[in-house]
């Protein structure tokens, strides 16, 4: 007995020991603060969702800001609601069981930012018991009739429950699923009283959240936005460990905003010949040596062989091609950018419909090669199958497992539609015309035909066949339009976060003020509210030409 009491002792000594051993480094650590002789910021960190990678992206941003002397509070779950956006991640497990999951989930979560010394706010400490069962009672009238006019305190959250849904089933159907309907309901009840509390506990400045979507992060963002309080977003982009921000201040803002000053301030720079190497450079690595996140595991080979997709197809060389790209149908990015369709079913099935008489054009369908994993089972492969089993021969449909590399579906090409995708600013890049479906990041940019509404997206489509390669002002737009999307907007996050996005700890002092010229930008745009456009000297950081690569500096 006194031998386990003694062990007890020694363990609960060396607890002690090793907390006041971390607390030390920590107080050595945040002595390199930076101190203010403006305004110090109140920023909450809406880290919601469980998403481990996603605290670790959070945390080095928290902790850089306090080491630039402002106020930092994380709100994290605690288990209140148990539809987060993890539950797809485990699609095999009951809604009865979803709770399993969160002491762990919490556990872990938290245990990386007490690492760091930030400070955390459950969500269990901004509604009280009480309001729970005041919401979870409210969370069950709702129906499948009655989803989407679902509000609180004014706010409404309909659209929070749209994307939640499609996320869950992956675009199926939601009959049948009126139980998870509430679940999903519930967080987002929890989540909007919850950041409305925040404000009212915090008086935040501003906020900083990814995505902006889902039961998890939506209802904030319509809390803060109500408010007037602007939130910094992000969303990892091509480059591993890199990332788009954007600050966000109305509901179409998103991390791809580019101000209207911003734009034609940049347009009106040019474009050097070093910037169109740089450009191409990253293109061709994305294509041919498959660099990008977005490509793996989806790359086909380029052949470089136009007649093998006319001969595969049995398409004719004397009429136009034009592309159709599809989108994942649940795609977040029907979130975060407007279309002229209710969802990307209609807008294909609409699509469908009035190129069936646009018979002077030579029709290709791409479905999204992600689909093969994604959702097989409910995106636009099956959706066309189920729709318009016999299509017309002037309409091809390229399948997800098809061989075809984009760069070869790009080359035969006349021109293309999509709602959104960026596979539009690319082919645009090669100088033919895309029509849009919807506000794209890239829209509205002087490049592009841009569908106001249904009737004028028809007319575009039947008058596809005439439309001219772009001319060399709108191709300069173009260029210029992608060299800060596909260059200046991409900023890394390291070294401190390493390439699988987790902290390396034993990069820390890259997040002290004036260690790294990147993070002392990013926390810049934070407080100043600017685009995140890197400026050359950053971008010529991340760029050795003269190795005819891409390579960031620590």
């Amino acid at each position: 007995m006194d031998f386990v009491i003694s062990m007890k002792s020694i363990l609960l000594k060396n607890k002690y020991i090793k907390k006041l051993n971390s607390n030390l480094k920590l107080k050595k650590f945040y002595s390199n603060s930076l101190k203010l002789n403006g305004k110090s910021e109140s920023i909450l960190f809406w880290s919601t969702g469980g998403m481990i990678i996603q605290t670790n992206l959070e945390a080095v941003i928290a902790s850089s800001l306090k080491l630039r002397g402002h106020r930092v509070r994380v709100i994290l779950c605690d288990g209140v609601y148990k539809a987060c956006a993890k539950r797809i991640d485990f699609p095999e497990v009951e809604m009865k069981d979803w709770g399993s999951f969160c002491n762990s989930c919490i556990r872990q979560n938290a245990k990386v930012l007490e690492k760091l010394g930030l400070d955390i706010t459950f969500i269990s400490e901004l509604v009280s018991e009480s309001k729970v069962t005041q919401l979870r009672i409210e969370a069950d009238k709702t129906t499948l009739e009655n989803y989407k006019d679902l509000s609180h305190e004014g706010i409404h959250l309909g659209s929070h429950m749209e994307s939640s849904m499609m996320r869950h089933t992956k675009g199926g159907s939601y009959e049948g699923l009126e139980d998870i309907l509430k679940e999903y309901a519930f967080a987002i009840l929890i989540n909007t009283e919850a950041s409305l509390n925040a404000i009212k506990k915090f008086s935040p400045s501003k906020v900083y959240m990814s995505h902006g979507i889902y039961a998890d992060w939506g209802p904030a963002l319509s809390v803060f936005l109500n408010g007037n309080i602007p939130i910094t977003s992000y969303i990892c982009c091509y480059l591993t460990a890199h990332f788009f921000f954007g600050t966000v201040r109305k509901t179409s803002d998103t991390f791809l905003t580019i101000g209207k000053d911003s734009w034609e301030d940049y347009y009106s720079k040019g474009m050097s010949d070093v910037h169109k190497k740089r450009l191409m450079n990253f293109l061709n690595r994305r294509y041919h040596e498959n660099v990008t996140q977005d490509m793996k595991g989806l790359m086909k080979q380029f052949k470089g062989n136009d007649d093998l997709i006319y001969e595969k197809y049995g398409l004719d060389k004397n009429k136009p091609v034009w592309g159709i790209m599809t989108h994942i149908n649940w795609d977040a990015a029907s979130d975060y950018f407007d279309m002229i369709y209710e969802n990307f079913d209609e807008w294909l099935f609409e699509t469908i419909k009035i190129i069936y008489k646009v018979k002077d054009v030579q029709w290709l369908i791409k479905i999204h090669p992600s689909e093969l994993n994604d959702n097989p089972d409910t995106g636009c492969q099956k959706f066309i199958e189920k729709n318009f089993p016999d299509l017309p021969p002037h309409i091809k449909v390229i399948k997800m497992d098809d061989d075809i590399s984009p760069l070869d579906f790009y080359n035969v090409l006349d021109g293309a539609v999509t709602v959104m995708g960026t596979g539009g600013l690319e082919l645009s890049l090669k100088g033919k015309p895309v029509i849009l479906a919807g506000d794209a990041h890239y829209s509205k940019k002087g490049f592009t035909y841009d569908a106001k509404d249904h009737d004028d997206y028809e007319k575009l489509l039947i008058d596809a066949g005439s439309l001219n390669k772009l001319d060399k002002d709108k191709l300069d737009h173009a260029w210029k339009y992608a060299y800060i999307y596909f260059i200046q907007k991409q900023i890394p996050l390291l070294p401190t976060i390493g390439e699988d996005l987790y902290i390396d700890f034993s990069k820390l002092n890259y997040l002290i003020p004036g260690k790294n010229k990147f993070m002392d930008f990013i926390c810049d745009k934070i407080i100043d509210g600017k685009d995140f456009i890197l400026p050359e000297e950053l971008v010529k950081l991340t760029h050795v030409e003269e190795k005819d690569q891409i390579r960031t500096l620590a």
